[in-house]
């Protein structure tokens, strides 16, 4: 994403939904049409390297990939009516998505959520209850916190309101956030708010940030990248994943796969997959002897 294509709308998620919305009025179901799937799902994953390694699907196979993105709950509805092939998920799968509705769940990897804040601002760190304080309104300005005197605006986007993960990692419920926040649809929104108000704080995927609009910001000192997601020093991270319908096509898994397999050297380089995260050793237990 550049600076030139976010001038251009100030609103370009909602466009994309809007064609999204469109296409699953108009299109015929996946499978009417030979080798050509639709993929949709959250941002991150698009703006990450899906559409790249849709490219190169199509290269190397000739299935045709149309990819839109739309978020999560479009991901989903699209794969229960029948109209998307693959969706791709940043928040965590309901369970009756997997037991009534049969979805096929395959995680892909992890990425930072990170906190971000006005390219200007000299804050370089906070502690998560900071954090948590500053989005829900107990702390209002940046003197509390070390910095100038100035009074705090929080950006917020808070989607998947029904499921688990993603901000609510750090606020478990919307009525908790701070009041006169600036809310957001997309993803774009929190890097363009964000940048209009240097007295601004918010928080979004590290795949989306910008930092010719935002700059991400540590957390207890430990900054969002591949290194602390990795070792798991970094706190709040996206689960990102791809779900497939339980009649799914052939061509849509080998998509998948693909994705999986030889497609995920095209992904963005802050998304770090789940066979690169070091499990953390057990803690022993006991009296020593």
């Amino acid at each position: 994403m550049t600076s030139k294509s976010m001038k251009r709308s100030r609103n370009p998620g909602a466009a994309a939904l809007a064609a999204l919305f469109v296409w699953l009025l108009s299109s015929p179901a996946p499978g009417q049409a030979a080798e050509e799937i639709v993929w949709t799902g959250e941002r991150s994953i698009y703006y990450g390297g899906l559409q790249d390694a849709a490219h190169e699907f199509t290269r190397l196979t000739k299935i045709k990939v149309t990819a839109i993105p739309g978020g999560c709950g479009a991901a989903s509805a699209g794969v229960k009516q029948g109209k998307v092939d693959v969706g791709g998920l940043c928040c965590a799968i309901k369970e009756e998505e997997l037991s009534k509705f049969g979805f096929k769940h395959y995680p892909i990897g992890i990425e930072g959520l990170a906190i971000v804040v006005h390219p200007s601002n000299p804050v370089r760190s906070l502690t998560q209850q900071q954090v948590r304080d500053v989005l829900t309104g107990k702390i209002t300005n940046w003197k509390e916190v070390g910095e100038k005197e100035r009074p705090i605006k929080v950006v917020a986007r808070p989607h998947c309101t029904d499921r688990e993960g993603n901000w609510k990692q750090i606020v478990p419920d919307k009525k908790l956030l701070a009041k006169g926040r600036i809310d957001v649809k997309e993803d774009q929104d929190v890097l363009l708010a964000v940048k209009d108000n240097e007295n601004s704080i918010g928080f979004i995927g590290l795949n989306m940030v910008n930092p010719r609009f935002a700059k991400a910001i540590a957390v207890d000192g430990i900054a969002p990248s591949r290194a602390s997601l990795i070792d798991g020093t970094y706190p709040w991270k996206l689960q990102n994943s791809l779900i497939l319908a339980s009649n799914s096509s052939a061509a849509a898994k080998k998509f998948v796969d693909f994705i999986l397999g030889d497609g995920r050297k095209l992904l963005h380089k802050d998304l770090v997959f789940l066979d690169e995260v070091k499990v953390a050793p057990a803690k022993k237990t006991g009296k020593k002897k």
